[in-house]
Protein backbone atom coordinates (compact mmCIF):
# COMPACT_ATOMS: atom_id res chain seq x y z
CA UNK A 1 0.00 0.00 0.00
CA UNK A 2 2.88 2.45 0.66
CA UNK A 3 4.62 1.99 -2.73
CA UNK A 4 1.26 2.39 -4.57
CA UNK A 5 1.01 5.53 -2.59
CA UNK A 6 4.57 6.39 -3.14
CA UNK A 7 3.66 5.74 -6.60
CA UNK A 8 0.73 8.07 -6.79
CA UNK A 9 2.47 11.09 -5.13
CA UNK A 10 5.53 10.27 -8.30
CA UNK A 11 2.66 10.43 -10.70
CA UNK A 12 0.94 13.69 -9.65
CA UNK A 13 4.55 15.39 -9.19
CA UNK A 14 5.29 14.78 -13.01
CA UNK A 15 1.89 15.91 -14.03
CA UNK A 16 2.01 18.98 -12.25
CA UNK A 17 5.92 19.51 -13.90
CA UNK A 18 4.18 19.02 -16.83
CA UNK A 19 1.30 21.42 -16.84
CA UNK A 20 3.58 23.77 -15.48
CA UNK A 21 5.13 23.57 -19.18
CA UNK A 22 5.09 26.43 -21.59
CA UNK A 23 4.99 25.98 -25.91
CA UNK A 24 7.62 27.87 -27.94
CA UNK A 25 6.60 30.74 -29.63
CA UNK A 26 7.89 30.50 -32.94
CA UNK A 27 7.64 33.44 -35.71
CA UNK A 28 5.97 32.47 -39.03
CA UNK A 29 8.28 32.44 -42.18
CA UNK A 30 8.76 35.93 -43.60
CA UNK A 31 6.57 37.69 -40.37
CA UNK A 32 9.97 39.52 -39.73
CA UNK A 33 11.18 40.58 -43.34
CA UNK A 34 12.19 43.95 -41.71
CA UNK A 35 14.35 42.73 -39.68
CA UNK A 36 17.67 44.82 -39.46
CA UNK A 37 20.50 42.85 -37.95
CA UNK A 38 19.70 40.39 -34.69
CA UNK A 39 17.09 40.97 -31.99
CA UNK A 40 18.63 43.21 -29.50
CA UNK A 41 15.94 43.41 -26.95
CA UNK A 42 12.55 42.33 -26.04
CA UNK A 43 10.13 43.14 -23.32
CA UNK A 44 5.99 42.20 -22.95
CA UNK A 45 2.89 43.73 -21.44
CA UNK A 46 -0.23 41.41 -20.54
CA UNK A 47 -1.13 41.75 -24.39
CA UNK A 48 2.26 41.52 -26.58
CA UNK A 49 5.60 40.95 -26.73
CA UNK A 50 7.79 43.72 -28.15
CA UNK A 51 11.39 42.57 -30.10
CA UNK A 52 13.93 45.44 -30.58
CA UNK A 53 16.72 45.25 -33.53
CA UNK A 54 18.43 47.33 -35.30
CA UNK A 55 16.37 50.19 -37.16
CA UNK A 56 13.25 49.30 -35.32
CA UNK A 57 10.90 47.38 -32.96
CA UNK A 58 8.12 44.64 -34.00
CA UNK A 59 5.00 43.73 -31.84
CA UNK A 60 4.00 40.54 -31.67
CA UNK A 61 0.58 39.00 -29.98
CA UNK A 62 1.17 36.09 -27.37
CA UNK A 63 1.20 33.33 -30.33
CA UNK A 64 4.09 35.35 -32.11
CA UNK A 65 1.64 36.51 -34.93
CA UNK A 66 3.63 40.09 -36.16
CA UNK A 67 0.74 42.54 -35.72
CA UNK A 68 2.57 45.99 -36.37
CA UNK A 69 6.56 47.38 -37.28
CA UNK A 70 8.25 50.84 -36.03
CA UNK A 71 11.34 51.84 -38.03
CA UNK A 72 13.71 53.67 -35.55
CA UNK A 73 16.73 55.55 -36.10
CA UNK A 74 19.66 53.58 -35.78
CA UNK A 75 21.35 51.98 -33.51
CA UNK A 76 18.09 50.85 -31.31
CA UNK A 77 18.91 48.91 -28.37
CA UNK A 78 17.03 46.63 -26.09
CA UNK A 79 13.82 47.87 -24.47
CA UNK A 80 11.44 47.77 -21.50
CA UNK A 81 7.48 48.37 -21.03
CA UNK A 82 6.04 50.29 -18.21
CA UNK A 83 2.62 51.69 -17.81
CA UNK A 84 1.45 51.49 -21.12
CA UNK A 85 5.02 53.01 -22.60
CA UNK A 86 8.10 51.32 -23.90
CA UNK A 87 11.57 53.15 -23.17
CA UNK A 88 14.00 52.34 -26.09
CA UNK A 89 17.84 52.68 -25.75
CA UNK A 90 19.32 54.43 -28.68
CA UNK A 91 22.22 55.36 -29.97
CA UNK A 92 22.37 57.23 -33.36
CA UNK A 93 25.31 56.29 -35.77
CA UNK A 94 25.15 59.67 -37.44
CA UNK A 95 25.52 62.46 -34.56
CA UNK A 96 26.78 60.35 -31.88
CA UNK A 97 24.03 60.81 -29.17
CA UNK A 98 22.49 58.77 -26.91
CA UNK A 99 18.62 58.71 -26.30
CA UNK A 100 16.05 56.91 -25.08
CA UNK A 101 13.13 56.41 -27.56
CA UNK A 102 9.31 56.70 -25.52
CA UNK A 103 6.76 54.70 -27.71
CA UNK A 104 3.30 53.75 -26.47
CA UNK A 105 1.80 50.08 -26.45
CA UNK A 106 1.25 50.33 -30.16
CA UNK A 107 4.59 51.38 -30.81
CA UNK A 108 3.80 55.13 -31.88
CA UNK A 109 6.67 57.28 -30.61
CA UNK A 110 5.88 59.67 -28.35
CA UNK A 111 8.62 61.12 -26.82
CA UNK A 112 12.56 61.20 -26.40
CA UNK A 113 15.39 62.29 -24.05
CA UNK A 114 18.98 62.61 -24.31
CA UNK A 115 21.02 60.51 -21.92
CA UNK A 116 25.09 59.83 -21.22
CA UNK A 117 25.02 56.66 -22.69
CA UNK A 118 23.31 53.95 -24.79
CA UNK A 119 22.89 50.32 -23.76
CA UNK A 120 19.88 48.60 -22.58
CA UNK A 121 16.99 49.30 -20.37
CA UNK A 122 14.48 48.14 -17.80
CA UNK A 123 12.21 49.68 -15.06
CA UNK A 124 12.31 48.46 -11.23
CA UNK A 125 9.90 49.98 -8.47
CA UNK A 126 9.25 53.03 -11.01
CA UNK A 127 12.70 53.94 -11.95
CA UNK A 128 14.04 53.58 -15.62
CA UNK A 129 17.73 51.27 -15.38
CA UNK A 130 19.97 52.00 -18.52
CA UNK A 131 23.30 50.19 -19.41
CA UNK A 132 25.72 53.29 -19.78
CA UNK A 133 28.98 51.90 -21.19
CA UNK A 134 31.69 51.48 -21.89
CA UNK A 135 31.33 50.60 -25.79
CA UNK A 136 34.64 49.21 -25.49
CA UNK A 137 35.60 46.00 -27.61
CA UNK A 138 38.36 45.09 -25.69
CA UNK A 139 37.34 42.48 -22.56
CA UNK A 140 37.03 44.17 -19.57
CA UNK A 141 35.27 44.08 -15.98
CA UNK A 142 33.87 47.00 -14.98
CA UNK A 143 30.45 48.88 -16.54
CA UNK A 144 27.56 51.43 -15.76
CA UNK A 145 24.28 51.89 -15.37
CA UNK A 146 22.84 54.56 -14.71
CA UNK A 147 19.16 55.07 -12.85
CA UNK A 148 16.49 57.63 -14.17
CA UNK A 149 13.31 58.98 -13.00
CA UNK A 150 9.83 58.23 -14.84
CA UNK A 151 8.34 59.67 -16.21
CA UNK A 152 10.61 62.81 -17.32
CA UNK A 153 14.05 60.59 -17.97
CA UNK A 154 15.87 62.62 -15.14
CA UNK A 155 19.45 61.01 -14.52
CA UNK A 156 19.78 60.48 -10.60
CA UNK A 157 22.34 58.61 -10.22
CA UNK A 158 25.30 55.96 -12.03
CA UNK A 159 27.05 52.68 -10.63
CA UNK A 160 30.13 51.44 -11.54
CA UNK A 161 30.17 47.78 -11.49
CA UNK A 162 32.83 44.97 -10.70
CA UNK A 163 30.78 41.78 -11.90
CA UNK A 164 33.23 40.11 -11.72
CA UNK A 165 34.01 38.08 -15.38
CA UNK A 166 35.27 39.81 -18.33
CA UNK A 167 32.93 41.11 -21.11
CA UNK A 168 32.74 42.97 -24.34
CA UNK A 169 31.06 46.30 -24.94
CA UNK A 170 27.83 47.67 -22.41
CA UNK A 171 25.53 45.57 -21.01
CA UNK A 172 23.22 44.23 -23.73
CA UNK A 173 19.93 43.44 -21.91
CA UNK A 174 18.32 44.61 -18.58
CA UNK A 175 15.22 43.03 -16.85
CA UNK A 176 14.00 42.93 -13.54
CA UNK A 177 11.68 40.22 -11.71
CA UNK A 178 10.32 43.20 -9.08
CA UNK A 179 12.66 42.02 -6.66
CA UNK A 180 15.94 41.79 -8.03
CA UNK A 181 17.88 43.64 -11.54
CA UNK A 182 19.62 40.93 -14.67
CA UNK A 183 22.05 42.45 -16.53
CA UNK A 184 23.05 40.00 -19.27
CA UNK A 185 26.60 40.89 -21.07
CA UNK A 186 28.50 39.46 -24.02
CA UNK A 187 31.01 36.69 -23.13
CA UNK A 188 34.68 37.10 -24.05
CA UNK A 189 34.27 33.21 -24.97
CA UNK A 190 31.41 30.61 -23.65
CA UNK A 191 28.04 31.47 -22.35
CA UNK A 192 27.02 35.05 -21.92
CA UNK A 193 27.00 36.39 -17.96
CA UNK A 194 24.03 37.33 -16.57
CA UNK A 195 24.80 39.54 -13.79
CA UNK A 196 22.30 39.54 -10.65
CA UNK A 197 21.45 42.80 -8.88
CA UNK A 198 19.64 44.65 -5.99
CA UNK A 199 17.42 47.47 -6.78
CA UNK A 200 20.46 50.01 -5.68
CA UNK A 201 22.52 47.79 -8.02
CA UNK A 202 24.85 45.87 -5.98
CA UNK A 203 26.27 42.38 -7.45
CA UNK A 204 24.44 39.47 -5.35
CA UNK A 205 25.66 36.97 -8.13
CA UNK A 206 27.11 36.31 -11.95
CA UNK A 207 25.35 32.84 -13.71
CA UNK A 208 25.35 31.56 -17.20
CA UNK A 209 22.08 32.56 -19.67
CA UNK A 210 22.64 32.88 -23.23
CA UNK A 211 19.94 36.38 -22.84
CA UNK A 212 21.95 39.03 -24.86
CA UNK A 213 19.14 38.76 -28.03
CA UNK A 214 16.28 39.66 -25.80
CA UNK A 215 14.81 38.75 -22.56
CA UNK A 216 12.41 39.64 -20.22
CA UNK A 217 9.96 38.53 -17.17
CA UNK A 218 6.50 37.33 -17.63
CA UNK A 219 3.76 39.54 -16.08
CA UNK A 220 2.35 38.70 -13.21
CA UNK A 221 -1.38 37.39 -15.02
CA UNK A 222 0.83 34.74 -17.29
CA UNK A 223 2.98 33.87 -14.69
CA UNK A 224 1.60 30.59 -12.74
CA UNK A 225 4.44 29.23 -11.02
CA UNK A 226 5.95 30.33 -7.85
CA UNK A 227 9.22 31.43 -9.33
CA UNK A 228 9.80 34.26 -11.49
CA UNK A 229 9.34 33.32 -14.84
CA UNK A 230 10.94 34.83 -18.09
CA UNK A 231 11.40 34.59 -21.88
CA UNK A 232 14.15 34.44 -23.97
CA UNK A 233 14.69 35.05 -27.84
CA UNK A 234 16.67 33.66 -29.86
CA UNK A 235 17.01 33.29 -34.05
CA UNK A 236 16.07 30.41 -35.94
CA UNK A 237 18.56 30.63 -39.05
CA UNK A 238 21.95 33.13 -39.69
CA UNK A 239 20.96 36.66 -39.54
CA UNK A 240 23.74 37.85 -41.15
CA UNK A 241 21.56 36.40 -44.46
CA UNK A 242 18.77 38.56 -45.42
CA UNK A 243 15.21 37.84 -44.23
CA UNK A 244 14.51 36.17 -48.02
CA UNK A 245 13.99 32.97 -49.44
CA UNK A 246 15.32 30.13 -48.92
CA UNK A 247 15.96 30.62 -45.53
CA UNK A 248 13.97 33.82 -43.78
CA UNK A 249 15.20 34.47 -40.68
CA UNK A 250 12.98 33.73 -37.74
CA UNK A 251 12.67 34.03 -33.76
CA UNK A 252 12.44 31.21 -31.25
CA UNK A 253 10.63 32.15 -27.82
CA UNK A 254 11.54 29.89 -25.09
CA UNK A 255 10.36 30.19 -21.40
CA UNK A 256 12.24 29.84 -17.99
CA UNK A 257 11.67 29.48 -14.42
CA UNK A 258 14.61 31.49 -11.91
CA UNK A 259 15.21 29.03 -9.27
CA UNK A 260 17.46 29.97 -6.42
CA UNK A 261 19.32 32.86 -9.07
CA UNK A 262 19.79 29.77 -11.84
CA UNK A 263 17.26 30.00 -14.84
CA UNK A 264 15.61 26.57 -15.42
CA UNK A 265 14.27 25.57 -18.80
CA UNK A 266 10.56 25.28 -18.09
CA UNK A 267 9.94 25.08 -22.40
CA UNK A 268 7.16 22.57 -23.70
Amino acid sequence: MKKIFTLLLICVAIISVAQEKIPAIITKPGALAALKGHIQGACCSEDAIYLSHVEGIFKLDWNGNVLKHTALPKHTGDICYWKGRIYDSLYNDVDGENNIIVLDDDINIVGSFKTPGSGCATVHDGFLYVGTGPRDSKPHRFNNITKFTLPDCRPVATMTLDYGVETRYAAQCLASDGKSIYAVFYATNGCDPCVILTPDLKVVKSVRFNGSTGFDFLPQSRNHGKNPRCFRVKHIGDWHVPTTKPNPVQVRIDFFEVVDGKFVNITE
